[in-house]
């Protein structure tokens, strides 16, 4: 798993929705070195302006290739570890 960050400062919802639907539009066509990437969402913080976006891939090249063709700058790729919240319930 791979975090994208960018800085979207002034954004408005439309810009919002748009940055959602392209990583998504770019990780449907097929890969060009076969490298499957999925978007699997993203969390705008608006008081620190920042836009991170979630990916599933095998490699931070091929997250990388869908966001340049996203064509809207990013500030940085992280590897993530998911964590999944701990149902209480269970027992």
């Amino acid at each position: 798993m791979f975090v994208v960050e960018r800085r979207m400062p002034n954004v408005s919802t439309a810009d919002l929705v748009m940055l959602q639907e392209a990583p998504r539009f770019v990780c449907a066509r097929p890969p060009p070195r076969g490298d499957r990437v999925r978007c699997l969402g993203s969390t705008f913080l608006p008081g620190q302006a920042r836009l991170l976006t979630l990916f599933e891939a095998e490699s931070a090249e091929a997250v990388r290739r869908v966001n340049e063709n996203v064509h809207t700058h990013f500030v940085s790729l992280e590897p993530a570890i998911r964590i999944d919240p701990v149902d209480a319930l269970e027992e």
